[in-house]
């Protein structure tokens, strides 16, 4: 399993059939193992050399379901006026939270 972070839906249409897509950028997981502490996987957006995003158009067909991602704070305090919808742009990386619910627990870990 891959993780993305969804940009757009879309669909186009060629030679009469429509195709459902997204615009994704992808998460690569930050080691080969687990976090020692939490459990849980590390994540990160992926960047080219010049650490600029990667994006890929994927069929929505896919995508398996939503993943449910933590930030990892670090040592700064979290601004008082913080937006919960900037944090995958505010964080460099995060933890890919399988204790979210069972199904997740299940299609992660088992």
């Amino acid at each position: 399993m891959v993780i993305a972070h969804v940009l757009l839906f879309f669909s186009i249409t060629y030679r009469r059939v429509d195709y459902s897509c997204a615009l994704v950028n992808w998460f690569l997981r930050d080691d080969d193992v687990a976090d020692e502490d939490t459990g849980m996987w590390t994540v990160r957006l992926e960047k080219d050399r010049w650490k600029q995003p990667v994006f890929e158009v994927i069929n929505v067909d896919s995508i398996v379901r939503g993943a449910h991602l933590l930030p990892i704070f670090g040592t700064q305090r979290v601004p008082e006026r913080f937006l919960f919808h900037e944090a995958l742009d505010r964080y460099k990386s995060f933890f890919v939270n399988h204790f979210v619910d069972h199904h997740v627990h299940e299609l992660i870990t088992g």
